[in-house]
C-alpha cells in the first residue's frame, strides 16, 4: 500500500501528479504544516524532519520528492511513465528530471515563497524582471522538448511531470509571462487528467486549458 503525505503548494504536487499517472492505488494524508501537523510523533516517524513530501510503502517510507517520483515512475504498469534502465532513453529521463529539481526550482523558489504571502489573484505580481531573465535561461534547454510537446522519447514520461510542476508553478508567479513556448507547452500537460486531479488539491486556481490549444505531446506512452 502506498501512502502519500503532503501539503498544499508543496513538492508533494509532484509526486501526487506522478502517483495519478501511474495509475497506481494509493492513500493521501494532507497535512495543514502551518498548523504543525509535520511535526507530530507520528509524521516524525514518516520524515524525521517534520516535512513533505513523504511516500510510505507498506511500513517503510521514502523522503525527497524525486526520489519518489523515479520510484513510482519505475513501478507505473507498461513503461508508461519511464523507460528501462538499458533503454537509450533513460538517460535523457534522469537528466529531465533531475534538471527540474536541481536547476528549474531553484530559479523560481525565491517569487514562489514571496507568494505564500498574498492571495492568489495577486501571485503573477510577485516575480521581478530580473527572476523572469534568470527563469528564462535555465529554461532555454528544454526548448526542443518543448516544441516538441515532450520531452523524451516518443511521448509523455516522468520528465514531463517533473518539469511540468515547475513550469506551473513558475506560470502561477509570473516568470512564464515572456515564454509563449514554454506556456503552449503547458497547455497541454493542462489537458491531462491525472494533473487535474492533482491540481485541485495544490491550494490554488485549477488552470484549465485555452480554448483551440493544441493537444500536441498529450499522449501517454503506454
Amino acid at each position: 500500500m502506498l501512502t502519500l503525505y503532503t501539503a498544499a503548494r508543496s513538492r508533494g504536487f509532484v509526486c501526487e501528479w506522478m502517483l495519478e499517472e501511474a495509475g497506481l492505488p494509493f492513500a493521501v494524508r494532507r497535512l495543514d504544516v502551518m498548523a504543525g501537523e509535520a511535526r507530530t510523533p507520528e509524521h516524525l516517524a514518516i520524515h524525521p524532519l517534520g516535512a513533505v513530501p513523504a511516500l510510505r510503502i507498506d511500513d517503510e517510507p521514502l523522503i525527497e520528492s524525486l526520489a519518489i517520483c523515479l520510484y513510482v515512475a519505475d513501478l507505473a504498469p507498461s513503461g508508461g511513465l519511464a523507460p528501462a534502465p538499458d533503454h537509450p532513453d533513460r538517460a535523457a529521463l534522469l537528466q529531465w528530471m533531475v534538471y527540474a529539481s536541481a536547476t528549474l526550482e531553484p530559479a523560481l523558489a525565491a517569487p514562489f515563497v514571496r507568494s505564500l504571502a498574498v492571495a492568489p489573484e495577486d501571485w503573477s505580481s510577485v516575480s521581478t524582471v530580473a527572476e523572469r531573465d534568470a527563469f528564462a535561461r535555465v529554461v532555454a534547454p528544454l526548448a526542443a522538448g518543448l516544441e516538441r510537446g515532450h520531452l523524451v522519447g516518443e511521448g509523455f514520461s516522468a520528465a514531463d511531470v517533473c518539469v511540468g510542476a515547475r513550469l506551473y508553478w513558475a506560470d502561477q508567479v509570473g516568470l512564464l509571462a515572456s515564454l509563449p513556448a514554454a506556456r503552449a507547452y503547458l497547455q497541454t500537460l493542462y489537458r491531462r487528467p491525472a494533473f487535474a486531479r492533482a491540481a485541485a488539491h495544490d491550494g490554488g486556481v485549477v488552470p484549465s486549458p485555452t480554448p483551440g490549444s493544441s493537444g500536441r505531446g498529450a499522449a501517454s506512452r503506454g
